[in-house]
């Protein structure tokens, strides 16, 4: 199975799915922040980034669900982010982390290593063109692939309107 049919098919079958956008990741179109709102709208989900622009101001699942962690007067957000994280325990957890670095990995790079390490139900998919590998503790339920993160973002899109799960 591929990496994008992998990721489908954990989205589908996911109560919750936490998303970690670094800086990897381009400065999103109007497609990619839309993309977002319908992939956030089909479940019960979390973003968390490590960049410095608020790239998902536009996103409309509003403040709740995204944190952006560098910017300034952000400790509501962190507390709903806790709050909701607290809650994913024993569940089917998806997370995806897309092009983080290791420029600030206490961010979310290490603590969504600790998350799949506690939360047996939980899978990590690493994208990364460079730094996508992982600690062994986590293997069996976390994959890391080498990946130009943009194009990922473009081709999960494509499959998850080719499977139905957004319009």
């Amino acid at each position: 199975m591929d990496l994008y049919k992998e990721i489908v098919e954990s989205f589908i079958n996911a109560d919750k799915v936490l998303i970690g956008i670094g800086t990897g990741l381009n400065k999103p179109d109007t497609k990619i922040v839309d993309f977002y709102n319908e992939y956030l709208e089909k479940k019960d989900c979390f973003i968390i980034t490590s960049r410095t622009d608020n790239i998902f101001l536009d996103v409309s699942i509003g403040e709740k669900r995204v944190c952006n962690a560098l910017l300034e007067d952000n400790e509501k957000q962190w507390e709903l982010y806790n709050k909701w994280l607290s809650c994913t325990l024993n569940k089917k957890l998806l997370i995806i982390e897309v092009g983080e670095d290791f420029s600030r990995p206490h961010i979310f790079r290490w603590p969504f290593e600790k998350i799949v390490f506690i939360n047996k139900l939980s899978t990590l998919y690493r994208i990364n063109e460079k730094f996508y590998q992982l600690p062994e503790n986590i293997g069996d339920r976390a994959y890391g692939y080498k990946v130009n993160v943009n194009n990922f973002v473009e081709e999960l899109m494509k499959m998850l309107k080719e499977r139905n799960v957004i319009c």
